[in-house]
């Protein structure tokens, strides 16, 4: 963990060590992280050079470059897997070959280069996870102590280890919520720690990282709904005995945890934070959840992606039109409601053959979360109207122009409450908390935001007074 690093605007070069060519089994080149793509290198060679250029220039005419490289600069080692040729540019004297690295362990693998990786333990750092956690390494105590020229002082007893939070089957691996501790050198005086909490899966064999990563985005996912933000892949890092520490005799005594960076996640690492920053009212708190309801979304999430994922998608994009979140709000509202079936009082949303319409799926979910709409609408039936004329007017180009821009901004804010809130109070246990949840402030904000700008329901639509 302590060795050298590389971040964004660095380059090393060094060389490329493959498993091709015994003869030559390394070339030359340069590499750095592009923080939208993921670590990249670049290997120089001339097409009809001398020796030591027949094997990228093979790679690069062929385009099949080797799937795994290791690369050794003077002060850094980084094993790259899923390598692919993104870029070939063809110059008057030298030619360039670009690959790109599905994922880079800042660290050296043992065994042949050509495995595919596979490790037994991820780690993610997430997004505001600590804050609603509450979760730490450190705990402490004072006490009064006297000192001469009898004054009063106080002495205070930090304790520092990691705290094992919780940990709960997710289909056949094992998760689990904890803190991860260290020390940071600092030229001022004192201590200087870093406490994170962090998100583990254990596999009892070795999986590929993007089987650890589908279990980390049911958790990361189940959170961005609960907090109302979209909490992001800060970096991960992986720990298995390939990427073990080494005596001189070359024998394994255990493994280290060591740094990744995958190009499904890379951008979440180096975007700039959410807009809205860490919520400061969560649905729930971790001590609502217990091991069981964690268990129970994991099989949840695999089969109830349709009204999952269109809400999340839009949680984790910051900067999203107030279109895209009317539409992915309102594509979740639609499977939830289809899931949900007939609800008491649902008639008037009916149309004229009386057959389930959009504004009935809305209505659904409205009196599932037990959502207070008075303030600006005469019914749940009429806001449910309301909302489902808006997501249609967006959806389809036969209604001729888009809603009014602060209709649309203002059905977006309420549909997105709405399904969050029916999402999560299907987990075991929940519900009496988003009940409570349903008349706090958060939920009483959007609708006396929307009273104040002028906004209400008139004849199951949105109007706006002077």
């Amino acid at each position: 963990m302590g060795q050298p690093t590389l971040e964004p605007g660095d380059k090393r070069t060094g060389v490329f060590i493959h498993a091709e060519n015994k003869s030559s089994p390394c070339v030359v080149g340069a590499l750095w992280i592009d923080p939208r793509l993921g670590v990249l290198a670049e290997i120089p060679y001339i097409e009809s050079g001398t020796d030591q250029f027949t094997t990228p220039a093979q790679w690069f005419r062929h385009e099949q470059a080797p799937r795994n490289l290791l690369f050794r600069s003077e002060d850094l080692k980084i094993s790259l897997f899923g390598c692919r040729i993104t870029r070939i540019v063809q110059g008057s004297h030298l030619d360039i070959g670009r690959l790109r690295a599905q994922e880079a362990v800042f660290a050296e693998r043992s065994g042949d280069i050509d495995d595919e990786l596979r490790v037994t333990t991820l780690v993610s750092h997430i997004e505001g996870l600590a804050e609603w956690s509450g979760l730490s390494s450190v705990e402490w105590e004072s006490e009064r102590i006297a000192s001469p020229g009898r004054r009063r002082d106080h002495r205070i007893r930090y304790t520092v280890q990691s705290n094992q939070g919780f940990d709960w089957p997710q289909g056949i691996a094992r998760m689990k919520l904890r803190t991860l501790w260290r020390h940071e050198s600092a030229a001022l005086p004192g201590i200087h720690l870093t406490d994170d909490t962090v998100l583990e899966s254990r596999f009892h064999e070795p999986r590929p990282v993007s089987d650890h990563l589908a279990e980390h985005r049911k958790f990361r996912d189940l959170i961005s709904l609960i907090t109302g933000t979209g909490a992001r892949f800060l970096r991960h890092s992986v720990r298995d005995r390939r990427f073990g520490m080494r005596t001189l005799e070359g024998k394994i005594h255990g493994a280290d945890y060591e740094r990744l960076i995958a190009a499904q996640t890379v951008a979440d690492h180096y975007r700039h934070a959410s807009d809205t920053g860490a919520s400061d009212w969560p649905m729930l708190t971790a001590r609502n959840l217990s091991p069981e309801s964690l268990t129970w979304w994991g099989r949840e999430y695999e089969i109830s992606r349709r009204f999952i994922l269109p809400t999340t998608s839009t949680l984790q994009r910051s900067n999203t039109f107030a279109e895209d979140r009317v539409v992915n709000a309102s594509m979740s509202i639609e499977a939830l409601g289809t899931a949900l079936g007939k609800i008491h009082g649902e008639e008037p949303t009916l149309n004229s053959k009386n057959r389930i319409t959009t504004a009935t799926y809305f209505y659904r979910i409205i009196e599932t979360v037990g959502m207070d709409s008075s303030l600006i609408a005469g019914s749940s039936a009429e806001l449910a109207k309301a909302l489902a004329n808006t997501y249609n007017t967006i959806k389809h180009a036969s209604r001729g122009d888009f809603p009014d821009g602060l209709h649309t901004i203002y059905a977006g804010r309420p549909s997105l409450m709405l399904i969050r809130m029916a999402v999560v109070r299907r987990l075991p246990g929940a519900q009496p908390a988003v009940a409570s949840y349903a008349s706090s402030w958060p939920v009483r904000r959007i609708m006396e935001g929307m009273k104040d700008n002028g906004v209400t329901v008139q004849s199951g639509r949105f109007s706006t007074s002077p």
